[in-house]
């Protein structure tokens, strides 16, 4: 494995493991973070460095039109898709899409807790 790679999966970790509140988890051995225990992103390996997270809807076809963006497996039909991280492009954009996918489950969980009080 080489430098590049390993400095390319340690960013988009450290992202995800630095946002507050964040829960580390591997339930099916990947690496996957939590927010009020639901999933706002699953980070590959070092071999592989990648993530996959929850987007907005209205972004969804912008991002599955460019070649390194794909539809998550299992869960792509609930929005969420995988970026393969192969350079710096690919990793801010990766890097920007965990934190709008943070955001957006976050979100979900504090409205989801109102609700349950109300």
């Amino acid at each position: 494995m080489s430098d590049r790679l390993w400095r390319h999966h340690q960013a988009l970790y450290e992202r995800a493991r630095d946002k507050p509140g964040a829960v580390e988890d591997h339930p099916w051995g990947d690496v996957v973070f939590k927010i009020r225990g639901k999933i706002f992103a699953f980070v590959g390996g070092p071999e592989t460095p990648g993530a996959t997270v929850k987007v907005d809807p209205d972004e969804l076809d912008a991002l599955l039109s460019l070649p390194f963006v794909r539809r998550a497996s299992y869960i792509g039909r609930y929005g969420w898709v995988s970026v393969t991280v192969t350079n710096k492009q690919t990793r801010d954009l990766a890097l920007g899409l965990i934190d709008d996918s943070y955001d957006l489950i976050a979100a979900k969980t504090k409205r989801g807790r109102r609700g349950a009080s109300a």
